[in-house]
């Protein structure tokens, strides 16, 4: 996992009625670079945490009494607590299925979040509210993030907007310049070498729209992070192509097969004309022979996780797309 942003100037409140899930959470935040971690066991300790101090992203648990998850997003969508309407909240749950999830998102949250939580799925879901903010609607009917979380034409070709689409906000957090995480910055630094000696064809890869990357199955050689563009992570099952996710700029994808030497779990597809650093193996891997063993056993324990879920993930979804169908 590559850490390229930084939290330390965020403050992030836990919400959970299990004290070993905020435990786990608040480690994870806190190796990610996060300073400011508060925590509340309840919904309603949450909401009177939010009236006291300032917040900038809630983690909050589905299932929790006296208020669950749900109630607890309603109530801050509503504007009982002034200033804090549209704060980023990450919901987290152990039910993962279609309709609490719809349910989860029509309630207003920013992101959802299964469980078991791994410290690569919670950062990412960090990472993308604070750097890829939607717009936040205020409607009759609805409060909360943009549900469209992608931009694509109408089925039929017509277009039954009847407003122009709200502009896209800025990032909550600033990007460092670069790549700021310092394992990454060093092996980049390796791979410019070896470019230099022929070690490596180029440290810049560039790619047209619909270009593959690599494919599901491929031996994992090289990481990438987008410099610029728009990739598509996606697995086939079936006869049918089921998006995992679509990465835009500083974006880190095929790490994992880096790390624990297993094909890619996925495929990897250029949406826009996209510019890529590459990260050589090679490079990667003198980092990692710096770090302690046991970390790199929880490291790809974690890998071996995200794997299963997002083959589950994949499955799930073209059930889905089958269904309705």
């Amino acid at each position: 996992m590559i850490v390229d942003i930084d939290l330390s100037t965020i403050t992030v409140l836990i919400i959970d009625d299990s004290r070993y899930a905020r435990s786990f959470i608040k480690s994870a935040l806190h190796s990610f670079g996060a300073r400011q971690v508060v925590e509340a066991g309840d919904g309603p300790e949450g909401v009177e945490i939010l009236r006291d101090r300032k917040i900038d992203l809630v983690l909050v648990d589905y299932d929790m009494q006296p208020m669950d998850g749900i109630a607890f997003t309603k109530l801050i969508r509503a504007e009982e607590v002034p200033s804090c309407t549209d704060i980023p909240i990450i919901m987290v749950s152990g039910a993962a299925d279609m309709d609490t999830v719809v349910l989860a998102r029509n309630a207003g949250i920013t992101e959802f979040l299964a469980k078991p939580v791994s410290a690569e799925s919670l950062f990412r879901r960090v990472r993308s509210v604070l750097l890829n903010p939607r717009p936040f609607v205020q409607a009759d009917e609805f409060v909360g993030p943009c549900r469209r979380t992608m931009d694509r034409p109408p089925p039929d070709g017509v277009n039954r907007r009847h407003s122009a689409p709200l502009p896209k906000p800025r990032p909550l957090i600033e990007i460092p310049p670069g790549i700021a995480q310092p394992m990454v910055r060093q092996a980049m630094d390796q791979s410019t070498q070896a470019a230099r000696t022929g070690g490596e064809r180029s440290s810049r890869r560039r790619f047209k729209a619909g270009e593959p990357i690599f494919a599901e199955g491929d031996v994992g050689d090289e990481a990438y992070v987008i410099e610029s563009g728009r990739v598509s992570i996606f697995k086939v099952i079936g006869a049918q192509k089921v998006v995992l996710g679509e990465l835009i700029d500083n974006g880190v994808f095929g790490e994992m097969a880096l790390i624990d030497d297993e094909p890619r779990m996925a495929s990897a597809e250029a949406l826009t004309d996209t510019v890529c650093l590459v990260l050589p193996k090679a490079a990667l891997k003198s980092q990692l022979n710096r770090t302690p063993d046991l970390v790199i056993l929880v490291l790809e324990t974690l890998l071996h996780d995200i794997r299963k879920m997002g083959r589950e993930l994949a499955e799930a979804r073209a059930r889905v797309r089958a269904r309705r169908g």
